[in-house]
């Protein structure tokens, strides 16, 4: 018997919509309570099905400490008002999530995991249908449950390399005397330049839809594995492959 990744228990793509707060504490404080979940699914995936352990595990074992050490990570650099760095931070968390999410495309979830682990790249392993998945593949297929991940995946790639965004980042429009006023200020500083609350608030925000999606996913791998014989039957009822999602 090996277990199936099941996406009958994964919830609606209108659920995983990222959330407004209305507060930057109020952001901080339910992303803090995303980052106490990891430990607690961690040992709930260990322990179901006897202890037995797939290949499934180790990739989600590996995928909840990234995101946990992402998370303490990027509230520091929050707090510290830090966004160039935050927002590195934001884009590897959503490639945590693509990239777990990449075992609902393949064929066999525990061969993907392993393949992964001995190094395998994953932009070189082909899902069910033969397409390579890159980060532009995945972030096709995520999209279509989730239409923020491509804009939000495309602006923080922006942090992760030199570009326009570093360099917006280090001037700031002086208060202008007349409209022929050009003058600005440059700065070199690990704070940021004055920035309104929302685009922080934006940020939390979309960090914490990215962890919802990796925490719904591994939560979908704990119900597979703890169920093996419902998910047997729904696959048998459906007729269809369960490891899709």
């Amino acid at each position: 018997m090996r277990p199936l990744v099941n996406a009958r228990v994964m919830r609606t793509a209108r659920e995983m919509d990222p959330l407004h707060s209305e507060s930057l504490a109020a952001a901080m404080a339910a992303l803090a309570q995303r980052e106490n979940q990891h430990l607690a699914l961690g040992q709930r995936m260990l322990e179901a099905f006897g202890g037995a352990l797939y290949g499934m595990d180790l990739l989600a074992v590996g995928a909840l400490n990234r995101s946990t050490a992402q998370i303490a990570g990027f509230r520091h650099l929050i707090d510290a008002k830090n966004l160039i760095c935050a927002g590195s931070l934001l884009r590897l968390q959503l490639d945590t999530a693509m990239r777990f999410y990449a075992a609902w495309l393949v064929a066999d979830p525990h061969e993907f995991a392993l393949a992964v682990l001995r190094g395998d790249k994953v932009r070189s392993i082909k899902d069910r249908d033969g397409k390579k998945l890159t980060d532009t593949y995945l972030t096709q297929r995520l999209g279509q449950e989730h239409p923020w991940v491509p804009q939000v995946y495309e602006r923080t790639s922006g942090y992760v390399h030199l570009s326009a965004t570093h360099l917006l980042g280090a001037m700031t429009t002086a208060d202008r005397q007349s409209d022929e006023d050009r003058s600005f200020t440059l700065k070199i500083s690990p704070d940021d330049k004055p920035l309104p609350d929302w685009i922080y608030i934006e940020a939390v925000d979309a960090f914490r839809a990215a962890t919802d999606i990796l925490l719904r996913h591994v939560e979908g791998w704990v119900f597979t594995k703890a169920n093996p014989e419902l998910v047997q039957k729904w696959r048998a009822e459906r007729g269809t492959d369960t490891t899709g999602a």
